[in-house]
């Protein structure tokens, strides 16, 4: 791990859940998510993502059939799961390795 930003975090969570989040619960990642980059801008932290992390929203939209993403990748990836946290937790994980790989190249 060369680098201390977002997806580093990710990795780690991905890696090891129940000791940095508590469990594999999606709703969880998510508010942790949030709170890492609410950290960031509340400590002038810019972070210099690729792909950069905004683009995720309508990534996710596209992978999941929505014509728009205003509902967010949390709610639509949750929908397309029937709420199931887990399978929404792990499907996150999918889609974000796309994200990474396909805007990497």
């Amino acid at each position: 791990m060369n680098q201390n930003n977002l997806y580093s975090l990710l990795d780690l969570i991905r890696e090891r859940p129940q000791l940095y989040i508590g469990d594999q619960n999606f709703s969880t990642l998510y508010n942790n998510i949030n709170g890492y980059q609410l950290y960031c801008l509340n400590n002038d932290i810019e972070e210099n993502l690729s792909p950069k992390w905004n683009e995720f929203h309508d990534f996710v939209a596209i992978q999941l059939n929505y014509t728009e993403s205003t509902s967010g990748y949390k709610n639509m990836i949750l929908e397309q799961n029937d709420f199931n946290e887990l399978k929404s937790f792990n499907m996150f994980y999918e889609l974000l390795g796309k994200f990474r790989k396909n805007k990497a190249q």
